[in-house]
């Protein structure tokens, strides 16, 4: 299927993290690869520079596209800085020339070649997605959103989109309604529209493709996933997700998930290669050093 086309947004804040991110797609995957670089108004064009040319030099190639702010007008932005992460419901229409597209969130790290998984057969779905693994406090939420089973929930931060099957089904105004409706229980965002609309067509990926901090913290996620998938997942993900806030984070000082250290040697070959890390405290360096 030729070139592998990556979707990502970030704000000035989050570039150099989705730079890592880019970094280590680009280093990993053994075929060409395109990036369409989503962003608004908190995107600066010095930032879009030094992503042009990281990506250029790294053998790639990218695209900026710029979403008027009233695309996502009124969409539930709750504890969120930036409303980028509604980007993706509208990737069809954003997209039109493509008949798929891998989304990846800023706070992933890609550990082998895309191509396996970009070459996944989509016929008959709306996306491929591994099933999410919730903390305890929200294993309910499936069911709160009409759904069977925790199982049938997945995580967003890898989707493979098919974007064809989706512009002939018109689904992105069904996904925006369902959040302009149901704002309260929209408590992940994008997510809740995504598998309450998309999810009965889901094809599932084995969770190697979206190994999350979740599966490493709680004892459920193999009743979840499967033993045998959450043994090969946590042992050789394919693609580390640090989902989660604040020190769960690989470029926060606290963070102690697994594979937290592949950060830093992607971060260090972007424009952006010092930074202190987030929660640089005395009390947190503290605790950092402390045996």
């Amino acid at each position: 299927m030729g070139t592998v086309h990556i979707a990502c947004a970030a704000d000035d804040r989050y570039a150099p993290h989705a730079a890592a991110m880019l970094r280590s797609a680009l280093t990993e995957t053994d075929r060409e690869v395109a990036v369409h670089f989503l962003h608004g108004e908190r995107l600066s064009a010095p930032a879009r520079d030094r992503l042009a040319r990281m990506v250029e030099r790294a053998g790639g190639e990218i695209s900026f596209l710029e979403v008027p702010a009233s695309e996502v007008a009124g969409l539930p932005t709750r504890r969120l800085a930036d409303p980028s992460t509604w980007y993706r419901i509208l990737l069809p229409e954003l997209l039109p020339e493509l008949d798929r597209v891998l989304h990846l969130d800023s706070d992933v790290i890609v550990r082998e070649s895309l191509g396996p998984l970009w070459e996944t057969d989509l016929s008959g779905s709306y996306l491929a997605a591994v099933t999410n693994v919730f903390e305890p406090q929200h294993r309910g939420h499936p069911a709160d959103l009409g759904l069977a089973a925790e199982a049938d929930y997945f995580n967003a931060g890898v989707s493979l989109m098919n974007l064809e099957q989706m512009r002939r089904d018109d689904v992105t105004p069904a996904l925006r309604e369902y959040a302009l409706a149901n704002r309260e229980i929209c408590f992940f965002f994008d997510q809740e529209p995504l598998n309450v609309v998309l999810g009965e067509r889901r094809q599932v990926l084995h969770p190697r493709w979206n190994c999350m901090n979740s599966f490493f913290l709680f004892p459920w996620a193999g009743e979840v996933l499967g033993a045998a998938a959450l043994e090969e997942a946590t042992r050789d993900p394919a693609i580390r997700h640090f989902e989660g806030p604040g020190a769960n984070k690989p470029w926060h000082l606290l963070c102690e998930h697994p594979h937290r250290r592949l950060y830093g040697p992607h971060r260090r070959r972007t424009p952006w290669p010092l930074y202190r890390p987030d929660g640089f405290t005395a009390r947190n360096l503290l605790r950092r050093l402390r045996p």
